[in-house]
């Protein structure tokens, strides 16, 4: 639950490196697993992550700033988190933008590496919190909870394009991939499903107008629909869902094989 009065972390720390030392003291608040000996300012190649710790379940790598989470600081996560083979990895701010909170779930779908991106707030009474606004589809804390994990996409995550980590229920509408930096999304709903197709920055348009060239539309039906940030593409496949649970093969089949025609489309194109 979120506090319902905060303010910003400025207002309580007078540096980042500040907050870097309280997390240190702090990390098992952050709920990504069991980590001691957490170093601040610790040596990575020729530059510094602001936190790394060791414990039970491997290597942490942190970083964290005030007010908004911007790129410079994801690009370092990566860098660090590489170069001390971490096992998990986390971005703390404030607060994140649609697109990073995408690229994350995407980074976890290929990748041994855990990824939180983590909004820390401070409430008047100068409390923190922390909140997982993105994190792995199994991590520490969820294995330690029994979560349920979705029926459904097990066979998909088993094996082929689609393959992964098991998808806990609660987040069962919808498993991604990344291509040439499109997301492909294959989407169930309760009655229907779908193959989704998202593009981010300032030629998404411009290039959502270039992969459509793959799909003429005498052969595929699409919606076309668009957002402040997000152009997209959504491909019906069939009026079944999550709800006609007799139909789940031939669901699972028609959905991975149009996913993978996309997927192969766009692969396989100059786009």
């Amino acid at each position: 639950m979120k506090l319902q009065q905060s303010k910003p972390l400025s207002t309580v720390y007078n540096r980042e490196e500040d907050f870097s030392l309280d997390l240190a003291n702090n990390v098992a608040s952050l709920g990504v697993g069991s980590f001691e000996d957490a170093e601040t300012e610790s040596k990575v190649g020729t530059r510094k992550a602001d936190i790394v710790a060791v414990g039970d379940d491997g290597i942490l790598v942190i970083e964290n700033q005030f007010g908004r989470a911007d790129w410079d600081h994801w690009g370092r996560l990566e860098a660090y988190a590489r170069l001390k083979e971490a096992n998990v990895a986390v971005l703390v701010a404030e607060n994140f933008e649609e697109l990073m909170i995408v690229t994350c779930n995407l980074r976890n779908e290929d990748s041994k590496t855990d990824w939180y991106l983590i909004q820390a707030q401070v409430n008047l009474h100068n409390e923190l919190s922390f909140h997982h606004v993105a994190r792995p589809a199994i991590d520490v804390q969820t294995e330690r909870t029994g979560v349920e994990y979705s029926e459904f996409w097990e066979p998909i995550r088993k094996s082929g394009l689609f393959a992964g980590k098991p998808v806990p229920v609660r987040d069962e509408g919808w498993i991604g991939k990344g291509i040439k930096g499109i997301s492909l999304l294959l989407q169930l709903h309760n009655h229907a499903c779908s193959v989704l197709l998202s593009f981010q920055g300032n030629e998404r348009l411009d290039r959502r107008t270039k992969v459509l060239e793959l799909f003429p539309g005498t052969e595929y039906t699409y919606e076309l629909r668009e957002s402040p940030k997000f152009a997209s593409i959504i491909f019906p496949v069939l009026d079944k869902g999550k709800k006609d649970h007799d139909h789940w093969p031939d669901i699972r089949e028609k959905l991975t094989k149009f996913g993978e025609d996309v997927y192969n489309k766009i692969k396989e194109s100059d786009t």
